[in-house]
């Protein structure tokens, strides 16, 4: 039996017990109907609070005078103040206390009915709410975590191919300079036929070739494996409560440059749903003007107004990239935008060539 269910049951014992004791019950079907959505406050936590409410203060008005016969309805109004969702967690538990209240008060006045129902069930919501608050903050926690170590071991992943890519590229360089040398040499130095010349022509031209295709492939595997690690972050991170689009117009960009930018989106994502919580939103712009792309990251908080950073703060991450950006001759700034952060990188784009 797993722990919760071994918990809510004793606890439902407890109070049915408390019940039979206090001499409180003045309909028996209500106080079951009182009791009963217990056993299921964890699973249906605003279906429950809402029916224990009723009952109560149908029981109230019928004379239950017993401050534990409220012991239901606080249970009920606890759990369901650490809900999720907004409308359980305000509107169905402000109308359970706001019942509740009014019931009490018209059957036993406003003062030993209305307000210690009002006084009990608040402060029991408010506690609920902020358990509810360290809750999501640790889950937000945990799967920041998990999303970093993911991040690591693809970073870890790519740098392990990217090391043996660059070992690849630099034996076949190699092997394919000397050939191409020493063909060079063979057509300056040796008497060759027409024939034989169109052939070496041919041998050179394909390790020439050979030597191009090599170098791209190095160059498109960098942008895949940078994509493929954004993709992974972003999906991770959206799950966790960022809202987020995917970021276009950098395909033009050198592979250097754009594996830069790409990392730079997902710091910035991640520095969102971390400092501005669940619900935080990232916007992304690209812009050019002449060879300059300007890509802007801004970051604005969810419906909780969260904001965790310092104006003129940027932790390791951003101090980090910000040199990796003056690397391939970009700039990086960042600090307060007039809602949120707002991260801007400036990065050269090639002219275009024509024909």
């Amino acid at each position: 039996m797993r722990r919760p269910l071994a918990f809510d049951l004793a606890l439902f014992a407890l109070v049915v017990v408390l019940f039979a004791l206090s001499d409180s019950v003045v309909s028996v079907p209500l106080a079951v109907v009182q009791l009963l959505p217990l056993l299921v406050r964890r699973r249906f936590p605003g279906a429950a609070l809402a029916v224990i409410a009723a009952a109560t203060a149908a029981h109230s008005l019928l004379g239950m005078a017993r401050a534990v016969g409220y012991l239901p309805a606080a249970l009920a109004l606890y759990g369901a103040a650490t809900h999720r969702s907004p409308w359980v967690r305000w509107g169905v538990c402000g109308g359970a206390v706001v019942l509740v209240t009014v019931t009490g008060a018209i059957r036993h006045g406003p003062v030993e009915g209305g307000l210690l129902a009002a006084g009990a069930l608040t402060v029991t919501w408010l506690f609920g709410a902020e358990r509810g608050v360290l809750l999501r903050e640790r889950a937000l926690v945990a799967q920041l975590r998990l999303e970093r170590h993911l991040a690591d071991r693809a970073a870890a992943t790519a740098s392990s191919r990217e090391r043996l890519a660059r070992r690849l590229h630099d034996g076949l360089a190699h092997t394919m300079t000397v050939m191409l040398v020493q063909g060079e040499a063979l057509r300056a130095t040796a008497r060759l036929t027409s024939a034989d010349e169109q052939r070496l022509d041919v041998v050179l031209g394909a390790g020439r070739a050979a030597l191009a295709e090599v170098r791209l492939a190095l160059a498109e595997e960098a942008q895949r494996d940078a994509a493929a690690t954004l993709d992974g972050r972003l999906a991770a991170l959206r799950e966790a409560g960022l809202e987020a689009d995917d970021v276009t117009g950098l395909d033009t960009l050198p592979a250097a440059v754009r594996e830069v930018a790409l990392r730079l989106v997902g710091e910035a994502a991640t520095n969102a749903l971390r400092h501005d919580g669940p619900g935080a939103r990232l916007d992304a712009t690209v812009t050019r003007a002449g060879e300059t792309v300007r890509l802007a990251l801004t970051s604005t908080p969810g419906s909780s107004g969260r904001r965790a950073r310092e104006p003129g703060g940027g932790g390791f991450g951003l101090a980090s990239l910000a040199q990796d950006v003056a690397a391939v001759g970009g700039t990086l700034t960042y600090g307060p935008a007039e809602r949120g952060w707002r991260v801007t990188a400036e990065f050269r784009e090639p002219p275009a060539h024509t024909a």
